[in-house]
């Protein structure tokens, strides 16, 4: 397995992506970023006068929005387990509603392993010789 992932590291490959590994703060990020996403339809449907069709066309981009946070963030916990040498099924545990936060907690601190495993190498390697 050569040194370089075998994929582009971009933002869509970051939400979206299955295969690699990504370290804690691409993580945080990701889900940080959902949130802030949600939160601002959120502030719309909020802002909204009630019994209008906007406020109806803002629930529609939350429940869109809702779907492809769901989406991103098995993504995002699938990369962590790869990152970290766990069964990428583990990911669904983040759907389940009582075990998510204790779940989406472990994944976002436990901290990379250094190898570089069948997923991939390490998202930000450590310098061995102190440069």
């Amino acid at each position: 397995m050569s040194g370089a992932p075998d994929h582009p590291v971009t933002v869509p490959w970051v939400l979206f992506g299955f295969r690699g590994r990504i370290g804690r703060k691409s993580f945080w990020l990701g889900a940080l970023g959902m949130l802030l996403l949600q939160g601002a339809v959120i502030a719309q449907i909020l802002g909204a006068p009630e019994d209008s069709g906007r406020q109806a066309l803002w629930g529609l981009v939350l429940l869109a929005v809702w779907i492809a946070s769901a989406w991103v963030l098995v993504a995002l916990a699938v990369k962590r387990l790869h990152d970290i040498g766990l069964p990428a099924i583990l990911a669904v545990v983040l759907l389940i509603q009582p075990i998510s936060y204790v779940a989406f907690l472990v994944l976002a601190f436990w901290p990379s392993t250094q190898e570089t495993n069948e997923h991939g190498p390490p998202p930000f390697p450590r310098s061995v010789s102190g440069d």
